[in-house]
């Protein structure tokens, strides 16, 4: 079964799935993502693909609308 089948597999057999299975599915999926998310800005720390706090807060400031 190649990936694709996999995905729709599980997708059309969710509604069978009961909440303690279904809550147990998501919180290792969650796990799974923030774990890649961990080691995505690992990767990125050590090549150096970093902004300055400086940088960053005059990010956030522009997106603020303007008085």
């Amino acid at each position: 079964m190649n990936i694709a089948e996999k995905r729709d597999f599980i997708h059309s057999h969710l509604h069978q799935v009961n909440e303690p299975v279904l809550n147990d599915i998501y919180e290792k999926m969650l796990a799974l993502f923030k774990e890649a998310m961990l080691d995505e800005s690992e990767d990125d720390i050590k090549k150096g693909n970093v902004i300055s706090h400086q940088s960053l807060k005059q990010e956030v400031q522009n997106w603020r609308p303007t008085k």
